[in-house]
């Protein structure tokens, strides 16, 4: 008996969440992962431009390819910008949103990308219950979007804070540490910032599992622990062989941004593991195996140029 593979249907494919997605699950599922603006190519992943804003091409291309389930990681993450154009992120976070699900049948799993940006800080830990208090435009946009998936029976909302190694020429934090030590100039690193951060490959093995499980509603997916980001660059430092010295210890007041943050993005992982059963990785583990699949080639069919070189001048031994 022949068994077919699941389709999955992936906006945002250019994008360090989507383009990991696809890397990871590439041989499992029949993937058609779609992008705005930059192209990508990734071996044994269909890839397409889309504009999610073009209503009838987007309800043509969901009935041609017929997906079991539309993973939404599209999205304009920049804060900074966001604050700054309240329509262009009205459109890229909402809008685009909006007409995804309408044109979504009822009988596809719809799941949402959201942020940990949505809490003020305020508590030393959210569950997927507490309330919302979004601090930025950028938040207030995501959080639009998890309302009108809420709106749908069969979707599933993740709350999380990722890295990992991007396919397009820009960086996520960890590699825009890396990149930075190993031309040894100086970065500064939040002391009062909490995160728990998940490596993308790490997120990738959990949505996979709750797709098995089929979950529906709000869960959080980010490491078991959090850390600062002075102390996630000092780790990251330590495991790529680069020089901590040069990571200066800040407090985020002392930095001039024109949306304002939270200091506390620690999340609760209970819920998720009683629905998975599974061990939600630690922020050390997550900064381990994103160097260790680095150093043994993992990423050698998804990494941008810039750090197959870097891969070669320091992390030798």
């Amino acid at each position: 008996m022949s068994l077919t593979k699941k389709k999955i249907f992936l906006t945002g494919v250019s994008g360090l969440l989507g383009s990991n997605l696809a890397y990871c699950w590439k041989d499992q599922y029949e993937i058609l992962g779609f992008y705005y603006n930059h192209s990508v190519t990734i071996k044994s992943v269909e890839t397409r431009g889309c504009d999610l804003l073009n209503l009838d091409a987007l309800r043509e291309t969901i009935e041609e390819f017929s997906p079991d389930v539309i993973i939404h990681c599209a999205a304009l993450p920049d804060i900074e910008l966001c604050e700054k154009d309240h329509a262009l992120a009205d459109r890229l976070n909402i809008t685009a949103t909006q007409n995804l699900l309408a044109c979504t049948p009822a009988r596809i799993k719809f799941i949402y990308i959201s942020t940990d940006a949505l809490y003020d800080g305020s508590k030393p830990e959210y569950s997927e219950t507490d309330s919302v208090h979004p601090l930025n435009y950028y938040a207030v946009t995501k959080y639009c979007g998890e309302t009108e998936t809420l709106k749908r029976k069969n979707s599933l909302i993740i709350r999380t804070s990722f890295f990992g190694w991007n396919v397009q020429n820009k960086n996520s934090l960890a590699e825009w540490v890396v990149q930075e030590l190993s031309h040894k100039r100086k970065i500064k690193g939040f002391t009062d910032v909490m995160t728990c951060s998940l490596y993308t490959f790490h997120l990738a093995r959990l949505l996979n599992l709750a797709i098995a499980e089929d979950l529906s509603g709000i869960y959080n997916f980010v490491s078991r622990n959090a850390i600062s980001k002075y102390s996630f660059a000092v780790r990251l430092a330590k495991l790529f062989g680069l020089d901590s010295s040069l990571i200066e210890p800040i407090s985020i007041d002392d930095f001039s941004f024109s949306a304002k943050r939270s200091k506390n993005l620690v999340l609760s992982t209970t819920k998720l593991f009683q629905a998975l059963h599974c061990d939600i990785p630690t922020m050390d583990e997550s900064l381990k195996a994103f160097f260790w699949d680095f150093k043994n080639g993992m990423m050698d069919g998804l990494l941008h140029q810039r750090f197959k070189k870097l891969k070669l001048q320091n992390i030798n031994n």
